[in-house]
């Protein structure tokens, strides 16, 4: 039931401008400036949302003028959409919240019409299989974007799945959750940057994670629901 893949390049656009805006002070920050960014899209899909922060987090080091590297970690359950992701093609219409300016700089028109995201963002990005409950997250991570995957799960197995999304960020990393997600329980550990865009930076140093079992059958919610 969570292998629906509806995803899009640049999904709800404010907030990617919101997003964006902080990855440039990230970039920027003269704390550590040659330390290497990292950051987890978990629920990739097809690959789209990871491409779209790989770029971001492209444009932002070019716009500081800073000397960075960067990674960004794509992770999914379905082994079938991740071949894909990692292929990086997609059917032109796929790239309608793409600017010019971005089609043009990173992407590559194949012969068959379609599109191919261009070699230096596509080695930027680890695709995995990697189970949100019940796997261990990633860590030292300046940036987590865990989009339209914690409202298909029940409230125990969203505190489970945040409190991993929490521990794998560093002090003052972003959290990017969907239009209708909020950190919940673990708000506090947050500062809002903006409600409407989904967009929440971590002010607590602590990495506690409480990782309780939780069986497959009452993980998801019932589809009647």
């Amino acid at each position: 039931d969570l292998l629906i893949g509806v995803t899009t390049f640049f999904r709800d656009g404010p907030g990617f401008d919101t997003l964006q805006a902080q990855l440039r002070e990230l970039a920027a920050s003269p704390v550590e400036p040659e330390r290497e960014l990292r950051a987890w899209v978990a629920g990739c899909a097809s690959g789209e949302e990871a491409c779209s922060m790989a770029i971001l987090l492209d444009e932002a080091i070019r716009a500081a003028g800073a000397r960075r590297e960067f990674e960004v970690f794509a992770t999914d359950i379905h082994e079938g959409a991740l071949e894909s992701a990692g292929a990086g093609v997609f059917a032109a219409d796929r790239l309608k919240g793409v600017s010019e300016e971005r089609r043009q700089r990173y992407f590559r028109c194949r012969p068959d019409g379609r599109f191919q995201v261009s070699a230096e963002i596509r080695q930027r990005i680890v695709f995995a299989k990697h189970n949100l409950l019940t796997d261990t997250p990633f860590t030292n991570l300046d940036l987590v974007s865990c989009r339209n995957l914690l409202i298909y799960l029940r409230p125990q197995a969203q505190r489970r799945a945040l409190a991993s999304l929490c521990y794998g960020l560093r002090f003052g990393g972003i959290l990017f959750l969907g239009s209708s997600e909020t950190p919940g329980e673990m708000l506090s550990s947050f500062d809002t940057l903006s409600e409407s865009a989904k967009v929440y930076r971590k002010r607590v140093h602590t990495r506690a994670m409480h990782r309780p079992e939780i069986p497959t059958r009452v993980a998801l919610r019932p589809t009647h629901e």
